[in-house]
């Protein structure tokens, strides 16, 4: 089951996206629960992480879409915001909060499909984003999502997850193979960056997880180019 937020204070909207939700929902083997909000404020009260996919209205009148955004990501960095607006200038500060995507209205269900499409196969992906690592002959499962950046220091490898820090023997390589099917790239040779958790780029800093970590010249391109194709946009 998918759990659904429709965030948008024009009910003609919110019955449109319904009804796109369950023509998607017939044509494929996921099932969607589905609750609306007219105002932003009322989703982020009290919010507890319960949804995978969030369909934001940007301009309404109480708290913004974008606002509302900010204050979710502030304790759940994973569920799956797409915003629905009148405007397409709202790249930059989509990508401050992770935005997956953008849906214009007028909505058309074909480009609504393709949006929802990829939200579910990042949901479905995430599902089995694990990684097996041996730390202390203890044998540990951590949650991929939850890799915010690797940092390789002589033999050992740190792995910066949201909450904690895990040191381990092995290699940078070792581990990039690994992970690299879930968007991880290095923004120089020590570090490997969840692209999922880069909250700003500035010259050549890359902030994630708190930290800002150097992007170098020979791995800028790259990297640059993997943040662009993850995010939906282009680099070169």
């Amino acid at each position: 089951m998918i759990r659904v937020a429709i965030v948008d204070d024009d009910q003609t909207i919110q019955s449109k996206l319904e009804r796109y939700i369950h023509e998607f929902e017939n044509q494929s083997t996921e099932k969607f629960k589905i609750d609306f909000y007219s105002d932003a404020s009322d989703l982020v009260k009290n919010y507890k992480s319960q949804y995978d996919i969030i369909f934001m209205d940007i301009q309404m009148e109480k708290l913004d879409g974008l606002s509302a955004a900010e204050k979710i990501r502030e304790t759940d960095k994973n569920t799956i915001i797409i915003f629905v607006t009148n405007m397409s200038g709202y790249a930059i500060q989509g990508y401050k909060v992770d935005a997956l995507s953008y849906i214009i209205k007028p909505i058309v269900y074909i480009d609504f499909a393709q949006q929802l499409d990829k939200a579910v196969n990042k949901i479905i992906s995430n599902r089995n984003a694990f990684l097996l690592v041996t730390v202390n002959n203890e044998i540990i499962r951590l949650d991929v999502t939850k890799i915010c950046y690797m940092e390789s220091i002589e033999h050992k490898v740190s792995i910066h997850l949201e909450d904690e820090t895990i040191t381990l023997y092995n290699t940078l390589t070792n581990l990039e193979k690994l992970v690299k099917a879930y968007h991880f790239e290095r923004c120089n040779s020590c570090f490997l960056v969840s692209l999922r958790h880069v909250e700003r780029i500035e010259k050549d800093i890359v902030k994630v997880g708190g930290d800002q970590l150097v992007i170098s010249r020979s791995k800028k391109k790259a990297f640059m180019s993997a943040l662009a194709e993850y995010i939906g946009g282009d680099y070169s």
